[in-house]
């Protein structure tokens, strides 16, 4: 087994922002005389200019905070980690706004809040706290936040706030096309959780009881996924809403469900240019009653929900590996849930092997992304790039199914199939073929490649090298998975690292990186900007077509917050819609979770 990350206790930044006038601001912040500070032999480089540092105060153990028209910064010389010594707090994530005009140090009444300072701006304060946390800490922060805001009947990509900051005024609503994806990806670090604290606790701790609810909730919201449909051939929903939600009006296929076997085509910018709109279609069959019980538990029924066509391989690749999941953790314990897994897994992956390994839409046509056939991937097309990673999909849904479901023969009968035609040997060409196109199209391969990908290779690779019992078919997958860190490697994210160290224990990881990312990454989903264009202390890299990258990765609480299909080092101060968006919790709690249930991952 690879070595395991060991996260101590750490010191995460919290912060209160509060208009100029705000009764909640002391008034003697407003009465300091702001002195800058003499930085002439200041050991290592700065955020902002040195002579655009206007104030400073000194904290506790030798840690000196230094306000700037262009920030605050915060230096502690004796820091265990040099990361640490220098760190940089900016708006609107932390600041009202980045010009600084005085800082005040404040005692605090917890125990495990270290430094709660002050800061006054041009437009407002900062109530700035750094609190110990513990990685298991943080994990059931960032969950409570998500439950909290985020979650919509156990769908939880993200939130849009009515109130740039305020989390209290979001929205009831907020479909997203990868409500199947990055749902998956939360409901296997629920489950993964639950694994965790049955093993350590006991299945009938408060705590273990807790988490299987938040686990197995959002495991039937996945599921319902794969159902609500109820075409009768297994066709799978990017994402469902209730009646009363605003349907988006962009290329998307849209159907309401009319409650009576059939569903509507809603009209779109695509549906009116392709003529398809108002179309009819059949959907005979019923949502089964454990899982109608997310909208009905709302006041809704069947008749009414809008779910959304053209369903991609990154919903259907994440969806499986959850199967997978929701198979080996729950599936004793919860045989109703089990078997529902097993039925919508035969009754998805049945509809692709009957339709020539391709997902089929309304109209007889496949949908755009969800493409696994010798056909699609002829040289000449995007296929022919797209063949190394859904190849490799197809195989892991195989392989699942093999597992869960070993009484149907005809998994492994399409698995040797596919074999015999080859598609073992497509995920080892990635890397080539992606090289190859790019050089066709005069751009470089980290600028070509789908961030979101990264995720979706991830969750091919990992379950099935671990489900494969052929050690040479294991070596091909493992080559596979390696064509691959190009470009995942460059972004540290444990959430595809720890996946890859344990399908490729004796590949390179960077433990060290991996236990930074845990550290450093923020308490909180708000997606609030970052100022890191106008830092003056990260290099500036251009790539062939325009866009800028920073010369390094910054640490998580430093840049953009985004789901898992960004560019993080992305020259840019803010994604994901900044102050008015709260993103999922998934991005760290899959990867914590992950890491805790193999032993990858523990608290110190």
């Amino acid at each position: 087994m690879p070595a395991s990350i060991r996260i101590q206790r750490h010191l995460n930044r919290f912060a209160e922002l509060f208009p100029a006038g705000n009764p909640n601001i002391p008034a003697g912040l407003y009465a300091i005389e702001a002195q800058a500070p003499d930085l002439r032999d200041f050991p290592l480089p700065l955020p902002s200019k040195k002579n655009d540092y206007t104030c400073f105060a000194e904290s506790r153990g030798g840690v000196v905070w230094y306000g700037a028209r262009t920030g605050l910064t915060r230096w502690d010389p004796h820091a265990p980690r040099k990361e640490d010594r220098v760190q940089y707090f900016s708006a609107q994530r932390h600041l009202c706004d980045n010009e600084v005009k005085a800082i005040s140090i404040e005692d605090s009444e917890n125990e495990n809040d270290y430094e709660a300072l002050w800061v006054l701006t041009a437009t407002g304060a900062a109530k700035i706290t750094m609190r110990w946390l513990t990685g298991e800490g943080k994990a059931d922060i960032l969950l409570e936040e998500t439950l909290r805001v985020v979650d919509r009947r156990g769908m939880v990509t993200q939130r849009h706030l009515s109130v740039p900051g305020r989390p209290e005024t979001a929205v009831p609503y907020n479909e997203s096309d990868n409500d199947g994806c990055f749902g998956c990806g939360f409901a296997m670090g629920g489950l993964m959780r639950y694994g965790v604290l049955r093993r350590e606790l006991g299945a009938d701790h408060p705590r273990a009881k807790a988490a299987k609810a938040v686990a197995t909730r959002a495991s039937e919201a996945m599921l319902l996924l794969l159902a609500i449909p109820c075409r009768g051939d297994g066709f799978a929903a990017r994402t469902y809403m209730s009646p009363h939600e605003p349907v988006p009006g962009g290329g998307g296929l849209y159907f309401r469900k009319l409650g009576d076997g059939t569903a509507q085509l809603l009209t779109t910018e695509r549906t009116l240019r392709d003529g398809t709109a108002g179309t009819i279609i059949p959907c005979p069959d019923s949502v089964p009653a454990r899982l109608a019980r997310l909208y009905e538990d709302e006041g809704f029924t069947d008749k009414g929900l809008v779910y959304k066509g053209d369903t991609s391989s990154d919903e259907l690749t994440l969806h499986f590996a959850h199967l997978y999941y929701l198979h080996m953790i729950l599936g004793e314990e919860d045989p109703e849930l089990g078997q529902l897994a097993i039925e919508a897994g035969r009754a998805l992956l049945g509809h692709i092997l009957d339709h020539g390994c391709e997902l089929i839409d309304a109209f007889g046509e496949p949908t755009t992304w969800a493409k696994y056939s010798e056909r699609y991937f002829e040289f000449g097309g995007l296929g022919w790039v797209d063949a190394c990673l859904n190849a490799t999909e197809i195989l892991m849904y195989l392989r699942v199914m093999t597992r869960i479901d070993p009484e149907n023969t005809r998994w492994g009968e399409a698995y040797g199939e596919l074999l015999g035609k080859g598609y073992q040997e497509l995920g080892p060409k990635h890397a080539q073929r992606l090289d190859q196109m790019c050089l066709f199209i005069n751009n470089e391969p980290c600028e070509e490649i789908m961030y979101g990908d990264h995720m979706l290779a991830t969750a091919a690779f990992w379950p099935l090298i671990l489900l494969e019992p052929d050690e040479a078919l294991k070596r091909i997958y493992r080559a596979g998975f390696v064509s691959w860190r190009g470009s995942i490697g460059r972004e540290f994210n444990p959430g595809y690292d720890l996946p890859f160290a344990l399908a490729c224990p004796d590949e390179y990881v960077d433990w060290d990186r991996l236990r930074e990312w845990f550290l450093r990454n923020p308490a909180s989903r708000l997606a609030s900007s970052t100022n890191v264009t106008a830092r003056q202390d990260v290099p500036l890299r251009p790539r062939l077509s325009g866009d800028k990258e920073t010369g390094w990765l910054l640490p998580p609480d430093e840049c953009a917050i985004s789901k898992y299909d960004r560019n993080p080092n992305a020259w840019r101060d803010e994604s994901s819609g900044g102050a008015r968006t709260v993103e999922s919790c998934y991005v760290y709690t899959f990867a914590y979770w992950f890491g805790r249930w193999y032993g990858l991952v523990e608290d110190a």
